[in-house]
């Protein structure tokens, strides 16, 4: 918990305006070193990910999850609109930030049709990508 508090400080103090991609892909490198581990997921099954190739399997659906939670749009155990929105406008480059609100607002709902946070995690990335595979990223 320290680790996310302390990533999310560093990003809010040392960038007062939008990331650009390279500093966000830095900051997926230090979510993944974290995230990985935890969930025992290996290269071979989120390298993929960045293709639009989600591998059905627990491990990955947590890895997302994790990443989720790392990046601040879990609350309350749940995946949240309003966080990621927040998120979104806070940290994404400009370029993207209006195509990835819409890709969120289009997957708001997809997250009510799972219990577990993991399958929820999995299908609201899956939703992202396929609205518009153009702008996106995950570590």
């Amino acid at each position: 918990m320290l680790l996310v508090l302390t990533v999310k400080f560093l990003i809010l103090t040392a960038f007062c305006d939008a990331m650009t991609m390279k500093q966000i892909k830095s900051t997926g490198k230090m979510i993944r070193k974290t995230c990985q581990p935890k969930n025992n997921v290996e290269d071979e099954k989120i390298d993929p990910l960045g293709k639009g190739e989600f591998i059905p399997d627990k491990d990955v659906m947590c890895y997302m999850a994790c990443v989720m939670k790392m990046a601040g749009t879990v609350k309350n155990g749940k995946l949240s609109y309003d966080a990621a929105i927040k998120q979104a406008d806070l940290l994404l480059p400009d370029e993207i930030k209006e195509p990835a609100k819409a890709a969120l607002t289009a997957c708001k709902k997809v997250p009510d049709s799972y219990k577990d946070i993991c399958e929820a995690a999995f299908h609201v990335t899956k939703c992202v990508y396929n609205h518009n595979p153009s702008i996106f990223y995950f570590p």
